[in-house]
């Protein structure tokens, strides 16, 4: 719980530049069987007062191996691990999309994003990590 907590060092700050951006923000989600052993997800706990939309959510709801353990290749060669949520499809629309990770390794989880989001019509699609 020590590390969630960390996030209020950064919290009001990162908040501010977010909501400076005027861009529709989405938080890649987490899987829910890492959300229930965590009890949080680590990108929306940085937020405070930034409306966020729900637009994805993972194909495969059991936890799978963590990233972390995984090697550069293995993380390249990850199929889609998203799809879309049909009700957020029309609010993508023509949208400029700020798309929200944690740690940005090989760029993929971004990419696979920014692709389902892209291909529901938003206008422009940018990624923010807090770490590389």
């Amino acid at each position: 719980m020590g590390d969630y907590r960390l996030r209020l060092v950064f919290q009001t700050e990162l908040s501010r530049v977010i909501n400076k951006t005027k861009k529709m923000v989405v938080a890649i989600p987490v899987n829910p069987d890492t959300l229930k052993t965590r009890g949080f997800n680590q990108v929306t706990g940085w937020f405070a007062n930034v409306k966020y939309y729900d637009v994805l959510t993972p194909i495969d709801t059991t936890k799978a191996v963590a990233q972390s353990q995984k090697t550069r290749k293995e993380r390249l060669e990850l199929k889609q691990p998203f799809r879309l949520i049909e009700t957020a499809v029309s609010a993508i629309k023509g949208q400029d999309i700020l798309i929200v990770d944690d740690v940005y390794t090989t760029g993929r989880t971004i990419r696979h994003a920014a692709e389902l989001i892209r291909n529901a019509g938003a206008r422009s699609v940018t990624g923010l990590t807090m770490a590389r």
